[in-house]
């Protein structure tokens, strides 16, 4: 489709992703890997959409692993520093969700290089990217003494 369509879609998916079966349903109809695309070659919104959308999709153990493998943690990582203002608070999020009970993911994160630019988001992101910051930094402290 369009980049417009597909912008569309994501957020359709986003609505529905705020449901815990959607979640479980949404990964089963193999949107994860578009999902993931979206972040590095969507629109602006779509980028958004599509990382509040996996962010969503992360409080499901399963897709968790689904989302990692498909490589979304690396661009995710790159909108904390590259998107917008949105686009970094959804990122956060979806890292911080990524690394609830998920050793693997947590290693993952860090060696993506995702700690500096959390930490940034401290300070200059907004108040909802400061909490998703603060949520997967917390994660990443905890991963290290263990």
């Amino acid at each position: 489709g369009t980049a417009i369509a597909k912008e569309k879609a994501a957020g359709v998916l986003l609505n529905l992703s705020f449901n815990a079966n959607n979640r479980v349903a949404i990964a089963g109809a193999g949107a994860i890997p578009p999902l993931v695309t979206l972040l590095t070659s969507g629109t602006v919104g779509a980028k958004e959409k599509a990382a509040g959308t996996l962010g969503n999709l992360a409080l499901n153990d399963k897709n968790q692993v689904s989302i990692a493998e498909a490589g979304a943690i690396p661009s995710l990582v790159n909108l904390l520093t590259s998107g917008t203002a949105i686009a970094k608070e959804k990122a956060a999020g979806a890292l911080w969700n990524l690394a609830v009970n998920n050793d693997k993911n947590q290693v993952t994160i860090a060696e993506a290089g995702a700690i500096p630019p959390l930490i940034n988001l401290l300070t200059s992101g907004t108040t909802d990217a400061k909490e998703n910051a603060a949520g997967a930094l917390q994660l990443q402290k905890q991963a290290q003494y263990r």
